[in-house]
């Protein structure tokens, strides 16, 4: 299961957003991975809460208060950290906030290797007091992955920012800075099969270089309000067929496989 952007505040209404309604939509999607589709694994894409004219101790609060219905999942939980959730606090309060004591993680499951990426790194061409949008990959955390991908399982990568850029308008978003560099190591070993983010309220997928990447839309966008996936990956001896539905305002459904070149 993954579930991304739910931008949980108390603002009925901010821009794009339903700050207000992401409990509701958070509770939805909570109860169809426990009475429906039952995933071994769900993953939360970051950028839980809406943390803008409120305090670090309020965006603390918002977010206890948003995992508060996530932690009721039946499922093992992993958490990727999306750059909302750093406007008012560090990662380590995050971590402390949310239960966890990672900003990355692998977990080896029925025989796939999924991976959340810390895409959160300060671009050190922007102010230092202020954070940006936009997505980077440190020196460590690029290693950290190589380290992780070099296995003999297929891998599943989840992210908060996406390492492709998608379409806005008549233009291209850069999700992830030097977004090159970390395409090149998930695509070393042959073995990275889909890469799965949010960030950008689009409902997107394409293939590079033989990995799928997959953006699913914002929980709480008034667009595509209430967005979710099942994500189900089947493995054969040498290949991975996935599927993909997206449920909420905005539906999408996605299907692929890939040819594994592992020896």
């Amino acid at each position: 299961g993954f579930v991304t952007d739910w931008e949980y505040g108390t603002k009925k209404e901010y821009d794009h957003k339903l700050p207000k309604s992401a409990k509701k939509y958070l509770k939805t999607a909570v109860n169809h991975y426990n009475n429906v589709f039952r995933p071994d694994l769900v993953v939360g894409g970051g950028d839980y809460i809406l943390s803008r004219g409120v305090n670090g101790k309020k965006a603390a609060k918002q977010l206890r208060h948003i995992n508060n219905i996530f932690q009721r999942a039946s499922a093992p939980r992993r958490y990727c950290i999306g750059n909302h959730d750093l406007e008012k606090l560090s990662e380590g309060e995050v971590e402390k906030n949310l239960g966890i004591d990672y900003v990355h993680s692998s977990t080896d499951l029925n025989g796939v290797r999924v991976i959340t990426l810390d895409t959160n790194d300060p671009d050190p061409r922007e102010d230092e007091e202020e954070y940006g949008i936009t997505g980077r990959v440190s020196d460590e955390e690029l290693a950290w992955l190589d380290e992780k991908l070099n296995t003999n399982l297929p891998v599943i990568v989840f992210s908060h920012h996406s390492p492709v850029q998608t379409q806005e308008k008549h233009s291209w978003r850069t999700n992830i800075y030097d977004a090159a560099e970390v395409r090149n190591i998930l695509e070393k070993y042959g073995n990275v099969v889909a890469v799965f983010s949010g960030h950008h309220a689009v409902n997107y997928k394409t293939e590079v270089n033989g990995i799928s990447y997959v953006i699913i839309n914002n929980l709480s966008d008034k667009k595509a309000l209430g967005s979710f996936a099942d994500i189900t990956a089947e493995k054969t001896e040498n290949s991975v067929s996935v599927s993909v539905s997206q449920f909420g305002k905005k539906p999408a459904t996605y299907s692929f496989s890939k040819t594994l070149l592992i020896e």
